[in-house]
């Protein structure tokens, strides 16, 4: 029962604090008319690096998944060791998955970087001076652009991160959109956190009925 209490209580923190960080209320606008560029352009310019992960090499380290960047969760994987060159997150990184179909790209913070890249993930390392990362990552979420860039077969659905497109704007304008972008990432981090603990305090309300630590009434 004081874990119960203890559950409840924070998930009623965490559904405040998911409150405060909803979005505010979008004016409608036309659709924008940019000047486009591709990840691969991007590459080629060496406005960023890109590196594909699944080499464990000899970092006695963990392992960042794809499932780990789907779910926003800590590095939990692991590669068996081998000769070849693991490449290790960095802060400022855009992780993207390439299999499965979905829209996803995670910014690496302190506390992920470090980790070694895991298999079916591509890293992007974009230079600062040219590309603001969360701008980066936010554009490449985009449900149309993952279409256009992703091939289709019976089992799966590929994502080709070289064919992902962003606009070509100046850096200020691409920290506005960052700022944005980095603000919906902390409210979908909440709401994950939320969903996690209210399923925590489910399963706990029916252990506690079932057991009889918990009254009905």
């Amino acid at each position: 029962a004081e874990q119960l209490t203890a559950v409840r209580e924070l998930l009623g923190e965490t559904m405040r604090l998911t409150a405060d960080l909803t979005p505010q209320r979008a004016d409608p606008a036309h659709p924008a008319r940019w000047p486009l560029t591709t990840v691969g352009e991007l590459a080629r310019g060496g406005a960023l690096l890109l590196r594909t992960g699944g080499n464990g090499g000899h970092a006695r380290v963990p392992v960042l998944t794809d499932h780990d960047v789907l779910s926003g969760t800590a590095p939990s994987g692991t590669l068996p060791e081998s000769d070849d060159e693991a490449v290790l997150t960095e802060p400022g990184d855009v992780v993207v998955p390439v299999l499965g179909g979905g829209s996803m790209a995670r910014v690496i913070d302190a506390a992920t970087g470090g980790a070694v890249l895991g298999r079916n993930l591509v890293l992007l390392r974009p230079d600062p001076a040219a590309l603001d990362p969360w701008f980066l990552a936010g554009f490449l979420r985009g449900t149309a652009n993952n279409r256009q860039a992703s091939s289709y077969a019976s089992t799966a659905t590929r994502l080709d991160v070289r064919r992902l497109q962003l606009p070509r704007l100046p850096l200020d304008e691409q920290r506005r959109y960052g700022e944005r972008f980095r603000t919906l990432d902390e409210f979908e981090r909440a709401l994950r956190h939320t969903g996690r603990l209210g399923e925590q305090l489910v399963r706990g309300m029916y252990d506690g009925l079932t057991d009889g630590t918990v009254a009905p009434d």
